[in-house]
């Protein structure tokens, strides 16, 4: 392993629909010799939302709250755990890149070489989870130097994909057509907000037929918006299939019972992204909006807590009440009468 190097705080996340390529792009730029693929981190957005909660409780209660009392604000407070997972992902590389290892933790290695020489520095890392797409708020918050890549596919395509790809080996991604259309949506048009509240300086939509059909055009565009020299090893995985869903030529992902104005805004909104450039101007209305959503959540799930405890309260009290009422009941007429039972019958119940 190369002596340690400054850790640059600037990991990059590949945004996107499921089934769009993101796996094999992370794996292209993790062939970089300074940029380390990471497997997927389903925790990482939600996690930005637990930091704030805690800024929130330890602000709460203004000058007697510790991190208001020491004046350390938000931004700091979930840049400063950003430093700290940066540090470890990029201080475990030995371990991630360990084959051995990862067998004898029952896990199968990386489809790909992390390394091509103990000289390389892999200064900073590549994450391509898609469910950060509805995080990028929160993950700028925790990373502010990161930068984000759209990767656009065809709508249709990603449908048939969704379509014949199983996770588990049994149960599809999706249900059907329309919930495939669904989950593209909600995906993409969270990246598409993130394309006009940050601009083409932090987000950068790439398409996956460029990738394709012109990849050494592709990745130079890409590396130079990373910041960093071409490597001509970064096409090297796509030479080989991985992840794929193996769509049958043949198949047919049409349902009738599918709304058709909902794969119509699809279709529309997938053209647009395959023929229009992304605009360079930066919406300040977007990003207010992108940051009140990420407020509201913060609020949510702080307020649970307290809805728990008052809900705990609410059935204490009425389990005292018939408690009580039972007592009263056995006194007065020597056992329970059935209008006393607070559930007096399953169908009751279920009413």
């Amino acid at each position: 392993m190369p002596p340690l190097v400054e850790r640059m705080n600037k990991p990059i996340f590949i945004v996107s629909s499921g089934r769009s390529g993101s796996t094999i792009l992370t794996w292209c730029l993790g062939q970089h010799p300074n940029i380390l693929p990471q497997e997927e981190s389903n925790w990482l957005g939600p996690f930005a939302i637990d930091v704030a909660i805690g800024y929130q409780r330890g602000t709460v209660r203004g000058e007697r709250g510790q991190l208001s009392a020491n004046f350390i604000e938000r931004e700091e407070f979930l840049s400063r755990f950003g430093q700290t997972i940066n540090h470890l992902i990029l201080g475990h590389r030995g371990q991630f890149e360990d084959r051995d290892l990862r067998r004898k933790a029952g896990w199968f290695p990386p489809p790909f070489n992390v390394s091509r020489s103990v000289d390389d520095p892999k200064s900073r890392w590549v994450d391509g989870t898609p469910e950060n797409s509805f995080y990028i708020y929160g993950l700028r918050r925790l990373f502010p130097q990161a930068l984000f890549i759209h990767l656009v596919r065809d709508v249709t395509d990603v449908v048939r994909s969704l379509l014949n790809f199983f996770p588990d080996g049994r149960n599809r991604l999706v249900a059907n057509e329309q919930t495939a259309y669904e989950y593209w949506l909600r995906k993409v048009n969270c990246c598409v907000e993130a394309e006009q509240a940050y601009g083409p300086e932090v987000i950068y939509r790439m398409r996956y037929s460029e990738l394709i059909d012109q990849p050494e055009t592709a990745m130079r565009s890409l590396l130079d918006f990373l910041g960093e020299p071409y490597a001509p090893e970064c096409l090297e995985p796509l030479a080989q299939r991985i992840n794929s869903a193996n769509v049958p030529v043949d198949f047919n992902a049409t349902d009738p019972a599918t709304d058709p104005a909902i794969v119509e805004r699809a279709r529309k909104l997938s053209d647009e992204l395959q023929k229009t450039s992304q605009q360079r101007q930066v919406s300040a209305s977007v990003a207010k909006k992108l940051e009140a959503e990420f407020n509201q959540r913060v609020q949510y799930f702080a307020n649970l807590e307290a809805k728990y405890s008052d809900a705990q309260q609410v059935v204490a009290k009425l389990q005292q009440q018939f408690e009580t009422l039972k007592g009263t009941a056995h006194d007065e007429e020597g056992g329970l009468p059935q209008q006393f039972h607070p559930f007096s019958s399953t169908k009751e119940l279920q009413g």
